[in-house]
């Protein structure tokens, strides 16, 4: 009977380690926890149980107005503290791209003034035994801005529910094997600003990936194409294949526009949507590459 209690207990200690301190639990630790919540990349039919479930469980939310709507069902009457990304990405009403040098400097002080008010926000709930939940879009860890505030607290008060990122999304629309692909040894996820420069003009690492076959993911690399794909021309041949998923994961707005590394900036720049698509460079994207990897692989035996 004894040796049955334990393993009782054993599981459920199990169970309890395994759902991240799920929100029952917080009160017995007699602290909030501050839950981020990854809910896909458009609305709950792209988030998980666990996600949605969580969502309910929180006392506290704190979400953009679209969210909230999205998840009106889940939120229910819970109060909404603030929307997290409210004059992180504009100042005085203009957009951060399109400040003056003297307007960023303020706008950069000013971005830092409102996360750590909101941050003492959130702790003062997290110290009333409160559980704050931060909705934040796909992947929470993958271009999550999330982090912003994440990175303000203890280890022990976060808890992040990992979301299905856009990239998952894209790629089922997609419907090709990424990896294994032909001979590529590897899938890189960037940002054309964080793999060159925000002026995507330092291509050194681009000659450095050239020597590899690599498929590759950019976020954020709709604004400037003709810049963009002067640089991947660099690495890559005019003919590989490339394609641009619109709006991953949204029904009735997903959409793929495909070209090679030769001709897409052209295409791109007659779009009207500058930021709501992933890019996909590589032979992946034709044929049948999952085959020709495993045939390669064969073949080296």
């Amino acid at each position: 009977m004894k040796q049955v209690k334990q393993i009782i207990v054993m599981a459920f200690i199990a169970v309890a380690v395994a759902a991240g301190f799920f929100p029952s639990q917080a009160g017995a630790w007699g602290r909030g926890h501050f839950y981020v919540i990854g809910i896909g990349p458009s609305g709950p039919q792209m988030a998980t149980l666990q996600a949605l479930d969580t969502i309910k469980q929180m006392d506290t939310i704190i979400a953009p107005e679209q969210h909230v709507k999205l998840f009106s069902e889940y939120i229910g009457d819970k109060p909404v503290l603030f929307d997290p990304w409210k004059g992180f990405w504009d100042y005085n009403g203009k957009s951060y791209s399109e400040l003056t040098k003297e307007e960023y400097a303020k706008f950069k002080v000013e971005r830092f003034r409102l996360r750590d008010e909101r941050a003492e926000q959130i702790k003062k709930h997290l110290e009333k035994g409160k559980n704050v939940g931060l909705l934040d879009s796909g992947n929470p860890c993958l271009f999550g801005p999330s982090h912003w505030y994440v990175e303000e607290f203890d280890k022990q008060d976060i808890v992040i529910i990992p979301g299905m990122g856009c990239d998952a999304a894209a790629m089922a629309a997609l419907g090709k094997s990424i990896i294994p692909a032909y001979k590529a040894r590897f899938v890189m996820q960037s940002a054309p600003m964080f793999l060159m420069d925000h002026k995507l003009e330092d291509r050194q690492i681009l000659k450095d990936l050239s020597k590899y076959p690599v498929n590759m993911i950019q976020y954020m690399a709709l604004g400037n194409p003709e810049k963009t794909f002067s640089a991947l021309g660099e690495m890559y041949k005019p003919d590989t294949p490339c394609a641009v998923v619109f709006w991953a994961g949204y029904p009735g707005r997903e959409r793929i526009l495909r070209g090679t590394v030769g001709d897409m900036a052209q295409k791109l720049s007659n779009e009207k949507e500058k930021f709501m698509g992933l890019l996909f460079v590589g032979d992946f994207l034709e044929g049948k590459p999952y085959e020709a990897s495993m045939k390669l692989q064969n073949n080296e035996k």
